[in-house]
C-alpha cells in the first residue's frame, strides 16, 4: 500500500482549526471493541498500515496523524507540546463519539497516553479506558536526534532553540564554545558545517522544535507521568526490551517502587518493533490483552 492509497482511506477531522488526518476502520459504529493507536515521532499513521489491516476484522481501529505530522495540517504556530497532542487526542475522540477503548502507544506517543491517563485519574475526561499498552519502537534514530539536541541545548551559546533559529545568521554559536564535555563534538568543523546546513532546512528546524519540546517535557512532567501510572485503575501493559537502555529507569521504578496489580510488566524478549516485525509485534500485544483474538489471528496469519 502506498502513502497515497493510505490517504484515500482516511478523512480529515477539524480539531481547534487544524485538520487532523484520521483512519477509522468502522465509522458506522458496529459492536466491535475499539482500539486507538497513538503514534509518535518519527512515525506517523502510515507506519501502522500493516497491523491495522490485520486488526480491522476484529476491532474498530482509530489512528490519526498529530498536528504537524503525516497528512495532518502543519500549523506555523504549533508548539509540538505533548500536552497539546494529548488534548487534541481527547477532542478527536469526543468528536468521534468514543465511549470505551483500548490505547496502544509507542515511544513519543506513550508520553501522550500517560498524559491522557493523568487526566483520566482526575476525572477530566468522560471515556472508559479498558487497557493501555505502552511499547517502544525502533529508537536508535530517535534517541540519536534527541541526544544531539540535548547537547546543543546544554551549550551556553545555544540558550534557547527558538531564539537561536530565529536570530542567528551564522554558525558562530557552534564554534564559540568553552572546553566543556558538551561542546567536544562541535570542535570538528565538518560536523559543524553539516549541522548548520541541516538547520537551514524547514524540516530540520521542525525536528528541533519537536525534540526540544519532548526533551523539556519528559523532564518537567516525569513525576506527573510516573504517578499517572501509579495512580491509575486502568490495566497498563508495559512492554520493555533489554536492549532499550534509554527507558530502563522507568522500567526499574515501575517494577521496584510502584508494583500494582493493574500494571503488567512484559518483557519483549525478541525485541519486536512495529518497524521490523509488525505482525509479530501485534501478536505479542494481543497475547496480553485478548487471548481469543490472539489465537484466531495467529492461525490466520501464520497458518493460512
Amino acid at each position: 500500500m502506498t502513502a497515497q492509497n493510505w490517504k484515500e482511506l482516511g478523512k480529515f477531522v477539524n480539531v481547534d482549526n487544524n485538520k487532523l488526518f484520521v483512519i477509522d476502520t468502522d465509522p458506522i459504529k458496529t459492536e466491535k471493541e475499539t482500539i486507538v493507536i497513538i503514534s509518535g515521532y518519527p512515525l506517523n499513521s502510515y507506519d501502522y498500515h500493516q497491523i491495522i489491516d490485520m486488526l480491522k476484522d476484529y476491532y474498530r481501529v482509530i489512528i490519526h496523524d498529530h498536528a504537524g505530522f503525516g497528512f495532518s495540517d502543519d500549523p506555523q504556530d504549533y508548539t509540538y507540546s505533548l500536552l497539546d497532542h494529548a488534548n487534541d487526542c481527547i477532542k478527536l475522540y469526543s468528536k468521534l463519539k468514543l465511549k470505551d477503548f483500548t490505547i496502544i502507544a509507542s515511544q513519543y506517543g506513550a508520553m501522550i497516553a500517560k498524559e491522557i491517563l493523568h487526566k483520566k485519574n482526575y476525572n477530566l475526561i468522560p471515556f472508559h479506558i479498558k487497557d493501555v499498552v505502552i511499547t517502544k519502537n525502533n529508537s536508535d534514530q530517535l534517541y540519536s536526534s534527541i541526544n544531539a539536541i540535548y547537547y546543543l541545548n546544554s551549550n551556553k551559546h545555544f540558550p534557547k532553540y527558538k531564539e537561536v533559529l530565529a536570530n542567528y545568521q551564522d554558525k558562530s554559536l557552534f564554534t564559540a564554545h568553552d572546553n566543556s564535555a558538551f561542546d567536544e563534538k562541535y570542535k570538528d568543523n565538518e560536523k559543524v558545517r553539516v549541522i548548520w546546513e541541516n538547520f537551514q532546512t524547514k524540516e530540520k528546524q521542525k525536528e528541533v522544535l519537536i525534540l526540544s519540546s519532548y526533551n523539556e517535557e519528559i523532564f518537567l512532567y516525569w513525576h506527573r507521568w510516573i504517578n499517572a501510572l501509579k495512580e491509575s485503575k486502568v490495566r497498563v501493559h508495559y512492554f520493555w526490551r533489554k536492549d532499550d537502555f534509554t527507558n530502563i529507569q522507568d522500567t526499574l521504578l515501575l517494577t521496584s517502587t510502584y508494583k500494582k496489580e493493574n500494571i503488567n510488566m512484559v518483557e519483549n524478549r525478541n525485541c519486536y518493533t512495529i518497524e521490523n516485525e509488525p505482525k509479530r509485534w501485534l501478536l505479542m500485544i494481543l497475547d496480553e490483552i485478548n487471548k481469543t483474538t490472539f489465537h484466531a489471528m495467529k492461525r490466520e496469519t501464520f497458518v493460512s
